[in-house]
């Protein structure tokens, strides 16, 4: 049996017998020691591969994102002209609407119908608040939705119309300040009138005033009488 004098001579036969440097190791190690450089590996590993799934992960979402978003501003402008098809649609049933009710509007108000005032009428009469009175007033003066022309057997009297959808503050502002000018410039009565299918609480408050009249028009979505 071999013996040792000193720590050298233990530790030179432990380099000279690498099978009894192995089992000193595991006699002072013990197992669990001697597995964590292996479990340290196969946990990096993991880790390793945990980050690779994680950034495939992530870049797949932001491709994903920028799809989406692309999508959504696609659809967003498609909503968008759809909207705008829809109001310009509903804008333009409510002036026919108003126009072919034309002699009941004149009616309601007590007055019989002459005629709808040209452009060209609007514009002549209006010559004298030129340059006193904003032009963009007189533009929409203009192209109002629909003057008319009317009498109550003797006397000439003008109802100014203005037509929605779905009325607002908008429409009656434009339609008395109508109302107004037309009294101006002929210096006869002038009626307000809204003629919508339904109308917003600010509406509702001026026709209760009595400051406009409202003619109700069809709902196109309703069902038939």
């Amino acid at each position: 049996m071999a013996s040792f004098n000193s720590r050298d001579d233990l530790l030179r036969a432990l380099e000279e017998n690498p099978q009894w440097k192995a089992a000193v190791r595991a006699l002072i190690l013990g197992e669990e020691l001697l597995q964590l450089p292996v479990q340290f590996t196969a946990f990096v590993g993991r880790v390793s591969s945990f980050i690779d799934q994680t950034e495939a992960f992530i870049s797949e979402q932001r491709q994903f994102n920028d799809e989406q978003r692309q999508f959504n501003e696609v659809f967003a402008r498609r909503l968008t002209r759809i909207e705008g098809d829809m109001t310009n649609f509903r804008g333009t049933y409510a002036q026919n609407a108003a126009e072919r009710n034309a002699v009941a509007i004149a009616a309601e108000l007590g007055l019989e119908y002459v005629r709808a005032v040209p452009q060209e009428d609007l514009v002549r009469m209006s010559r004298s608040a030129m340059g006193r009175t904003p032009i963009n007033q007189l533009r929409s003066f203009w192209t109002a939705d629909l003057i008319m022309e009317a009498s109550d057997g003797s006397d000439t009297h003008y109802i100014a119309v203005e037509t929605s959808y779905t009325a607002d503050q908008r429409d009656t502002d434009r339609v008395q300040r109508n109302a107004q000018f037309l009294a101006e410039f002929t210096g006869q009565t002038a009626r307000a009138v809204v003629a919508s299918v339904r109308n917003d609480r600010y509406v509702d408050s001026q026709v209760e005033s009595g400051a406009v009249y409202w003619f109700p028009l069809k709902d196109r979505g309703s069902q038939p009488e």
